[in-house]
């Protein structure tokens, strides 16, 4: 596995890239949802510019 996948990507959750990818991957597709199920951007919300990062780059095309 790639670590780079792996990384966290919020410290104050311990949300890793790869949980949001994978949600993604599922359909889950803004952050308040993203936020609610891993628990990211409820604490410093630092995470929030890497979090739309990943919504735009993994999101599924219509």
């Amino acid at each position: 596995m790639n670590n780079e996948t792996n990384d966290i990507i919020c410290g104050c959750s311990g949300t890793t890239r790869l949980e949001v990818v994978k949600l993604i991957d599922q359909g889950v597709a803004d952050l308040d949802r993203i936020s609610r199920i891993t628990g990211a951007l409820s604490g410093c919300g630092g995470c929030e510019f890497e979090l739309e990062h990943l919504l735009e780059s993994h999101r599924p095309e219509p």
